[in-house]
């Protein structure tokens, strides 16, 4: 489990408060460090430590500098990209949004510190054929559909990109209809990525997705603390702009709320979000289930790739990743029931299809 004194060199990297820092004179910077590797928030901590003026000794200085700079080469890289697609997709007249990722970024105090990864983006049904053949005859790629047939994928000068046509799924007709309702009429708004001009969603359903996306990750395999840390930033970034009623009201509806305020209590408990920026009144079962996310968010690490028996490829690691998802469904069922139902219910009646084809 995590300590204070990662806790403090964190909330240092988002805020910038150095008077927050706790390290005790036996602090183990090489173990914290190791363990924001495991979260992918090592730039970012590495940051603050030079900030701290906390000292490294001279092997563990180059690994990690030789590992910040090259997540700041990744998101001048991923940035021009993101940068690129919005000017073919703005010109062409495409009806699209890029979320998370650089977007995201662009919030924080040190942009090019937070840990990249694709680029997703979003174009609606009636732009989505459109928008992939113009981008695979202008950029010469091929986009094809994964395995989930949830998005589409294609790389492009060393860049991952992933097409969605929804987002997310609740495996519920009724509550896939709401956010899909959500999507199309959605204004967006338009932000600035290292000086490009980018479309996204609007903040206040900017944040609902990127905490379903967090969630859902977390129920399946398990995420690192960096995802907290992009709903912490776009919670404070946004204070103004979210509309806070209609934010609870969407969690409401897609039965979210309990969810929320656990993930809540990390970020204004944990890692210093200010407590009025928050949408709800923080309770003491709040504190319960934010003490059980934070066990899989540090056994587990980012996207759960830590502590698996079964490596990542073939049936056992299939077997593995489904007891793993059902425990994560379970545990945390009180928080999301009919999420967690709909779920299970999506996954038996797959297997009864399967069955029947087979």
């Amino acid at each position: 489990m995590f300590g204070k004194s990662f806790f403090s060199l964190l909330r240092t990297a988002l805020w910038g408060n150095k008077e927050s820092l706790d390290l005790p004179a036996n602090c183990n910077c090489i173990e914290i460090l190791e363990e924001a590797t495991k979260q992918t928030v090592t730039a970012m901590v590495l940051d603050a430590m030079d900030k701290c003026e906390v000292k490294l000794s001279s092997k563990a200085v180059f690994r990690y500098i030789f590992y910040s700079e090259n997540v700041k080469r990744k998101n001048r890289k991923l940035n021009a990209a993101s940068g690129a697609l919005g000017c073919l997709l703005s010109k062409n007249g495409v009806n699209y949004a890029i979320v998370k990722g650089q977007v995201l970024a662009s919030l924080y105090p040190e942009p090019l510190l937070r840990q990249p990864g694709d680029i997703d983006f979003y174009c609606n049904c009636s732009d989505f054929e459109r928008a992939k053949k113009l981008i695979e005859q202008t950029w010469g790629v091929e986009i094809k559909s994964n395995k989930s047939a949830k998005h589409f994928c294609f790389a492009y000068k060393g860049v991952v990109f992933e097409m969605h046509f929804s987002l997310i799924s609740f495996y519920n007709k009724r509550k896939n209809n709401y956010w899909k309702q959500l999507l199309q009429e959605d204004n967006g708004c338009e932000v600035l990525v290292d000086g490009n001009p980018i479309k996204t969603l609007s903040p206040t359903l900017h944040t609902l997705y990127v905490f379903l996306h967090l969630y859902q990750h977390l129920m399946n395999l398990g995420i690192g603390l960096r995802q907290l840390c992009d709903l912490a930033v776009m919670l404070h970034a946004y204070k103004s702009e979210i509309d806070r009623e209609e934010l609870k009201k969407h969690l409401k509806a897609l039965g979210m709320e309990k969810a929320f305020c656990a993930c809540g209590f990390i970020l204004v408990c944990k890692l210093g979000l200010p407590e009025e920026e928050f949408l709800y009144k923080l309770t003491d079962k709040d504190e319960y289930y934010a003490k059980r996310i934070l066990n899989v968010v540090s056994y587990r690490g980012n996207m759960g790739h830590y502590n698996k028996k079964a490596g990542f490829r073939g049936w056992k690691h299939d077997v593995e990743s489904i007891g793993i998802k059902i425990s994560h469904f379970i545990k945390f069922m009180p928080l999301t029931p009919s999420y967690s139902c709909h779920w299970l219910g999506y996954v038996l009646l797959r297997k009864a299809r399967l069955k029947l084809i087979h």
